[in-house]
């Protein structure tokens, strides 16, 4: 108790654990804009009329004549030719550069995050991810090795980033809350999606620096001016934060599974492996990665390509569905925590039922593009539908490893995206060389039902094998807390802890 009046303040804030959420929320935003505003950008930056081949134009003209003409007041603009002569493929390549060091970061960040400091980690990443960006129209102009290189050291900063967060959220949200604050910070990926893509048709369509250069530049700058704000207003943990209550605080940390110890424990690394619902975490994340990388990285191209939308249209459209994700994610979050706090239904069935509805929902919705052909509206709905929908993941399987070992979170969490990112390259890949020499709506299709098919395989896999009761191999005997921490350790007697409400 000593420790914790030694350290207080004469004003508190109410509600910290939020001004700490809405900065995570910030803070993903941001990296997330920063990792794909160069989906929009490239339509920008190549050059569609010559292209590779100059008797060769990529665009499709399957659906230039089509039901958009009737359905919609907006009209196809043709989209300024680029400077640079990249293929398909090289454009996959450029696409995917950022995942060649996305996926050597994960373990590491979230195990130094566990070691160190959250904070840390998670802001130097992106302000020097935020420094490359402003480099970016220097790299690309300079070749595409060095465009490719800033990508790829952008992606080894960047990713320790997500394993980080959710450790961070596993050390600030009580557990009655963890399904919503974890929610608000990680639906800083769709919103940071949702502003930067369109901000990137509508600056790649300007005069300003010249067009497709000034994504960049504002973009960068506004990573700068956040990571200001981290440090100022961010901790490591509630227990080390000057203007948190004791009240607050003794409601986080009697409410949590995790013990704040003196030491992190060592890593299980037998019995993780060996775990049945680790797999199947790790199973249902990699199907599911396929799909985001999918809509982030490639969908811009086939509303380009395929349905003919302007750059500010594409740029909108490729957006819009994550601001619904948002939405639906923050609504249906709040309800699993309702039904959870009030016993109506366990954790792990709330996890199951809610992984169930995104994982069929999207897979219905990709489907029912296969037979929406060149109507415009359809698509639309579609798209916006089933991106929706994948919104009830955030209760699904993104708590999961949180429910099962919230001490080790982050380095599973690492563990689990050094593989599922791999589709961060492979999927471009994929996707460029099905669509390189034929690129029609039938090449498509074959995208999104293989999309379809994934995402219909890992519901069916977290539904057998997964559950969210806390692991035997996580629930090790905490370690002796010193005096000072007397006051902020309540006993848990069982998996489902008995804490102090603020009310």
């Amino acid at each position: 108790m000593d420790k914790f009046n030694e350290n207080k303040r004469k004003f508190t804030i109410p509600g910290v654990r939020y001004l700490f959420a809405v900065n995570a929320f910030l803070g993903l935003c941001v990296a997330y804009a920063l990792r794909v505003n160069i989906s929009v950008a490239i339509v920008a930056m190549v050059n569609q009329t010559a292209e590779h081949k100059p008797s060769k134009d990529n665009t499709s003209d399957e659906c230039f004549v089509s039901p958009r003409e009737i359905f919609s007041n907006s009209t196809s603009e043709p989209i300024k030719d680029g400077e640079f002569l990249w293929s398909p493929e090289m454009q996959g390549v450029v696409l995917g550069a950022f995942y060649y060091g996305y996926v050597i970061s994960q373990i590491p960040g979230g195990r130094l995050a566990e070691l160190y400091s959250g904070k840390w980690v998670f802001g130097i990443s992106t302000f020097l991810t935020s420094i490359l960006t402003l480099l970016t129209p220097i790299a690309a102009r300079k070749g595409v090795g060095y465009l490719i290189a800033v990508r790829a050291i952008e992606g080894l900063l960047q990713g320790v980033e997500l394993p980080v967060m959710i450790y961070m959220v596993g050390q600030w949200a009580p557990d009655s809350e963890k399904g919503l604050l974890a929610t608000i910070v990680r639906c800083g990926i769709s919103i940071g999606a949702v502003a930067s893509m369109p901000l990137t048709g509508y600056l790649c369509d300007s005069d300003l620096f010249g067009g497709w250069p000034s994504a960049f530049y504002i973009m960068g700058l506004i990573g700068c001016l956040w990571f200001v704000f981290w440090c100022l207003l961010v901790t490591d943990t509630p227990l080390t934060h000057p203007f948190i209550s004791e009240k607050e605080l003794k409601y986080i940390t009697s409410n949590q599974r995790v013990d704040h110890r003196k030491e992190v424990p060592p890593l299980p690394w037998k019995r993780i492996l060996t775990s049945v619902p680790f797999w199947a975490v790790f199973v249902t994340a990699t199907c599911q990665d396929w799909s985001f990388f999918i809509i982030m990285n490639d969908l811009p191209t086939f509303f380009s390509t395929i349905l003919h939308f302007s750059i500010e249209e594409n740029g909108f459209f490729s957006a819009l569905p994550h601001l619904t994700h948002t939405i639906v994610g923050l609504a249906v979050s709040a309800l699993a925590d309702f039904l959870i706090r009030r016993k109506i239904a366990s954790t792990t069935v709330v996890r199951k039922v809610w992984n169930s509805v995104s994982e069929f929902g999207m897979a219905l919705g990709l489907v029912g593009v296969c037979f929406a052909g060149c109507n415009v509206v359809t698509n639309k709905f579609l798209f916006i539908s089933a991106i929706a929908i994948s919104g009830f993941a955030h209760s699904g399987y993104v708590l999961s490893f949180l429910d099962m070992a919230p001490e080790y979170a982050g380095t599973l969490w690492g563990m689990a995206s050094t593989i599922s990112n791999l589709n961060g390259f492979i999927a471009p890949l994929v996707v460029g060389a099905l669509t390189n020499e034929e690129n029609t709506l039938r090449q498509w299709r074959i995208v999104f039902i293989m999309t379809a098919s994934i995402l219909a395989f890992a519901g069916v896999i977290f539904i057998i094998f997964s559950s969210s009761e806390k692991q035997d191999w996580a629930d090790q005997e905490p370690s002796k807390p010193d005096k000072s921490d007397e006051m902020l350790t309540v006993p848990k007697t069982s998996s489902v802890n008995k804490y102090i409400p603020l009310n």
